[in-house]
């Protein structure tokens, strides 16, 4: 009787080890052929209302395959009042419970400074890859980078490059991000942002060299230098992309020929979920695939929720909504019309809500001093506004980086470079596009960059290039933001006058003062070919 128990130990264990063997060997089957799942985020900007419903997909797409990897592709900061209260540390709490592998640093992860972005990352329970971000020199992040690349990564650890196996097969991830994040965030003159082509081709050199045939590139650089990184670096299977906010709903594939590289990327705000199945020959080529970007918050034609969202995260997320719930529903003013924050429109034209935010900025800085103008970069200004009650949670949705208000002394040569740098990259919807007040100009896009503004007025007069004029702005243009070295110039230059208040609270005041708003677009933007409003 004894004999036996034995035998059926033995029996348990083989058949175990037998699934075990097969689930491992999955990577040989047809004929040496590997396949791999990948789940992807990118650019969630705190919207954690959307999270139970991602956690749902997350978990059904699991179910299909329980070794599909989970990455985020950068941007988690930034962009709702849950930021604003929890500085990432919510964030970081939901992305462990559902189990991400890796994420890699988007520019807005830099926006309060080094020393948040090192809490939030020593809270994950996974690791960060960044090949060309070099922290090395900063006291919060320095102590936790890792310089070589790890196939045994840490959580809360900063690697250039990691080592994911897979079903028994090695699976290299690379981090990259924006140079741009020097000027277009807050980072501190500590952090290095390197060259990024140059970076990934050394890191997947070394991949290559550790034995390593699969690679996948967790990119924050925006789509069209994706694509310029699948033309020019050879190695790289898949680019999983941010940054551009862009909804690929089939990847695109470049080398087809040859080596195919993917880009794939799965639009914003926690909306959607990413999906790419690659299968690839043994000696590491892609042979075929499939994506999606899966639409987490849509509903059947009986209005049923194809996600309902999970129970754990929905309770989660009642509970850190409740010490922001009152300052959501203060209301400070009202509106008579919708206010545009659209992505596309305030990074390519007028919108009625640009015109209202640069126009309080306008008045309150004519509070100490004559001021003609003021400036707004459209990448900060990050949501909509509904007719009717406007809220003090609905305005820092709107500005929620904590910007500052300034003063500059420009001349009018220094104000027509600004323009010129405002239009110059209209088509890749970029912020440096300015919003303004006490000016109008008119911009022709085909012409060449740094020839496009065909006239511009102050006040309703010409542009004078010889006259000084005092402008408003946020303090990140005028420490060189986006772009904006003409005015970094005037600051450093002493014509810089601080006023010590932040964009909301200026916004909050002249809506307080004003309500109800009914502001409108006004052709102070004009732009060649389009019809005025």
């Amino acid at each position: 009787m004894k004999r036996f128990g034995y035998l059926v130990v033995l029996v348990l264990l083989i058949i175990s080890l037998s699934l075990n063997l097969d689930e491992k060997t999955m990577a040989s089957e047809k004929g040496g052929l590997f396949g791999l799942t990948i789940l992807h985020t990118n650019d969630t900007h705190a919207h954690l209302e959307n999270i139970p419903y991602l956690h749902t997909a997350i978990k059904e797409e699991r179910k299909k395959d329980k070794e599909a990897l989970l990455l985020d592709a950068g941007d988690v900061f930034s962009g709702t009042l849950f930021f604003n209260q929890y500085l990432g540390q919510a964030d970081a709490e939901l992305m462990n419970k559902i189990g991400y592998n890796a994420m890699t640093l988007g520019n807005h992860e830099f926006d309060k400074g080094s020393g948040v972005l090192a809490e939030f990352i020593k809270t994950l329970s996974f690791p960060v890859v960044s090949s060309n971000v070099d922290v090395g020199s900063d006291g919060y992040l320095a102590p936790l980078l890792r310089k070589k690349i790890s196939d045994n990564a840490e959580g809360g650890k900063i690697y250039p490059a990691i080592i994911q196996t897979v079903r028994g097969v090695k699976v290299g991830i690379i981090g990259v991000t924006t140079e741009d994040t020097a000027t277009i965030s807050d980072p501190g003159k500590e952090i290095e942002f390197q060259n990024g082509r140059r970076r990934v081709m050394e890191e997947v050199s070394k991949l290559q060299a550790m034995g390593v045939k699969h690679i996948i590139l967790l990119s924050h650089l925006g789509l069209l230098q994706d694509k310029r990184m699948a033309q020019t670096v050879k190695g790289l299977d898949i680019i999983i992309g941010g940054h551009s906010h862009t909804k690929l709903t089939t990847p695109l594939v470049y080398n087809v020929k040859t080596e195919p590289t993917l880009i794939v990327q799965a639009y914003e705000y926690g909306k959607a979920l990413g999906k790419v199945h690659a299968t690839f020959s043994k000696e590491g080529v892609l042979t075929d695939w499939n994506g999606e970007v899966i639409e987490v918050l849509a509903q059947d034609e009986h209005g049923k929720e194809l996600f309902p969202p999970d129970p754990w995260a929905e309770n989660r997320l009642a509970q850190l909504l409740k010490p922001i719930e009152q300052l959501k529903i203060t209301p400070i003013g009202s509106t008579t019309v919708p206010l545009n924050g659209i992505r596309h429109d305030v990074r390519t034209k007028e919108t009625n809500l640009g015109n209202l935010i640069t126009d309080s900025m306008l008045e309150k800085a004519n509070q100490f001093a004559p001021t003609q103008i003021a400036f707004q970069n459209g990448g900060g200004i990050r949501n909509s506004i509904d007719q009717g009650t406007i809220t003090i949670g609905e305005v820092l949705e709107v500005l929620p980086f904590g910007n500052a208000l300034v003063t500059l002394e420009l001349t009018g040569e220094e104000i027509l470079q600004a323009l010129e740098h405002s239009v110059a990259k209209v088509g890749e919807e970029a912020g440096q596009f300015l919003q303004v007040s006490g000016l109008s100009f008119h911009f022709e896009p085909a012409k060449p960059v740094g020839e496009r503004i065909i006239d511009a007025h102050v006040q309703g007069v010409s542009l004078d290039r010889t006259k000084m004029y005092r402008v408003a702005t946020n303090a990140f243009l005028a420490n060189g933001g986006d772009g904006f070295t003409m005015f970094l110039n005037a600051k450093e230059n002493g014509r810089i006058s601080e006023l010590y208040l932040s964009l909301y609270e200026v916004m909050s005041e002249y809506l307080e003062k004003h309500s109800p708003i009914s502001p409108e677009v006004e052709g102070r933007i004009k732009e060649e070919g389009k019809e005025s409003p």
